[in-house]
């Protein structure tokens, strides 16, 4: 509600063009109820079946009557289970409300703030990578096959995080939960919006285009040009088409400091890590992936993706602060 009073005030208050207009449901969030379509019955269900069976089982380890299916139900409300789903419904609302005003949001830098840092950026980049540029290194380690594997691993992205918001809204209540989603709508607000304003950048493939010549992207560009069938290269065109004729979709938009794909499996990685050690220690494994897949692919400055993990890390310490002291 806060990020949409804003946008209202931004629009018409302070008179910025922002595409209000345009807001909707996205991809991302049509994901997200499409998963919850389909796993929610499943979790029920299971749920269902394992109360079944703990019910049968004790009633014959006692010697009384076997529950029936009646019997469960009315275990299964007993245990709250019907209020958990009401509480995954709810989230699952206000999780796609958030994506839908972050894309809104995204998409109106380059009419508030627009881009302005990806010459500071670049000398960052040269900065932490001894004068080379992080792409110079990684064309030498990721050959064609490599480079489709990271690109494959890179647009698989959308699917997990719709499955881990969807994991998330259907956990049972508990300070874990809260401090997970809590997490998700600060790194998207704080990160995604407020921080990508004050820091608006396009990223390595449009450098040319939003700081001229010459462009110490083009090799490498050309090199990811060189690979057929790399998604990478179609959208990052497709993305810039839509922008000089002034088409508004849903994401479909620039913005390269920090990185919100490397922010977002940072937020899972701590999740996870949290649950259950191997699982943590996997996702720790596919942020690194996402890390040097946003660089490789030429999506990213290296700085938006280390920016990106400490500033997840820091809302993450935020969120279980917030949550310890007022849950």
């Amino acid at each position: 509600m806060v990020s949409l009073g804003l946008a209202v005030w931004v629009r018409y208050g302070l008179g910025y063009p922002i595409p209000l207009e345009h807001l909707r449901l996205t991809d991302r969030s049509r994901k997200i109820l499409k998963y919850a379509v389909l796993l929610g019955p499943i979790v029920v269900a299971a749920a269902a079946i394992q109360r079944h069976w703990i019910l049968r089982r004790s009633a014959s380890q006692s010697g009384l009557p076997m529950y029936g299916w009646l019997d469960t139900f009315q275990a299964l409300r007993n245990d709250g289970v019907f209020y958990r789903i009401l509480l995954a419904v709810t989230t699952l609302l206000l999780m796609i409300s958030l994506f839908s005003l972050f894309a809104l949001w995204k998409a109106s830098i380059v009419l508030i703030h627009p881009w302005h840092l990806d010459a500071t950026l670049i000398g960052i980049d040269r900065a932490l990578h001894g004068g080379v540029l992080p792409q110079e290194l990684s064309q030498r380690w990721f050959g064609p096959r490599a480079t489709v594997f990271l690109d494959r691993l890179y647009y698989l992205w959308f699917r997990v995080l719709a499955l881990f918001i969807v994991w998330q809204s259907f956990r049972a209540a508990s300070r874990s939960r809260t401090r997970t989603l809590l997490a998700v709508t600060l790194t998207y607000s704080l990160l995604g919006n407020l921080l990508a304003l004050l820091l608006s950048s396009g990223g390595p493939v449009y450098y040319s285009r939003l700081v001229g010549w010459p462009d110490p992207y083009a090799e490498h560009a050309a090199y990811l040009a060189a690979i057929p069938r790399l998604e990478a290269t179609h959208v990052q065109e497709a993305i810039w088409r839509w922008l000089i004729n002034g088409k508004y979709l849903p994401f479909g938009t620039i913005s390269a400091m920090p990185s919100m794909h490397v922010a977002a499996v940072t937020v899972i990685a701590l999740a996870c890590w949290e649950k259950n050690r191997w699982l943590g220690a996997a996702a720790w494994i596919y942020v690194l992936l996402i890390l040097v897949g946003s660089v490789h692919l030429n999506w990213h400055y290296a700085i938006d993706g280390y920016a990106a993990i400490l500033g997840t890390i820091a809302v993450w310490a935020l969120s279980g602060w917030l949550v310890r002291r007022y849950r």
